[in-house]
């Protein structure tokens, strides 16, 4: 993925004092993106194009609580989609593992403060794939721990295992 050198910051400050001008070059520059992302978590071309304009809704009314400080811009955009895409996922499916709550957290995958999407990457391709899988089915797909199950032809207590095991790998190969 090629480095944009659209000034994601900036924008979302322009977009914090008013500037609908700002907020529309957001739109139009990220939109495309988002909506590819969209569809790819939930399926639908409908359902994501009303899940990118919520997301486009919301970072207009919240663009003052962006905070450069803890993140870059645009993955505070993409947390907004996920999170929201998420949502509608656990409310239109069943989310219960036995032993696990609908509201269980996922995966999140985000570069931490000073550190590059790249050295989240390098760490990702090392972990082993019986790993890696379940954490990007979760993150890119939006899968449940049930649906990763289902796929990789494993149980739903086995999918959330590899992928807290995985997470606990990142975490040490990102520190490292």
């Amino acid at each position: 993925m090629t480095v944009s050198p659209f000034d994601y910051e900036a924008t979302l400050l322009a977009c914090a004092r008013g500037d609908q001008k700002a907020f529309q070059r957001l739109y139009e520059h990220e939109a495309p993106r988002m909506l590819a992302l969209g569809m790819s978590m939930l399926g639908q071309r409908a359902a994501a194009e009303e899940l990118v304009c919520d997301t486009f809704v919301l970072v207009w009314k919240n663009a003052e609580s962006f905070d450069a400080s803890s993140g870059k811009g645009r993955a505070w955009l993409y947390s907004i989609l996920r999170y929201r895409a998420l949502k509608r996922l656990r409310q239109s499916s069943s989310y219960t593992l036995k032993g696990a709550t609908s509201s269980e957290s996922l995966p999140v995958l985000t570069p931490e403060p000073g550190q590059s999407a790249t050295s989240l990457l390098n760490a990702l391709t090392r972990l082993d794939e019986s790993q890696r899988h379940p954490i990007l089915m979760a993150f890119y797909k939006g899968y449940s721990y049930e649906q990763i199950a289902t796929r990789l032809k494993i149980s739903p207590i086995q999918a959330r295992m590899r992928a807290q095991v995985g997470l606990s790998h990142l975490r040490e190969l990102r520190q490292a």
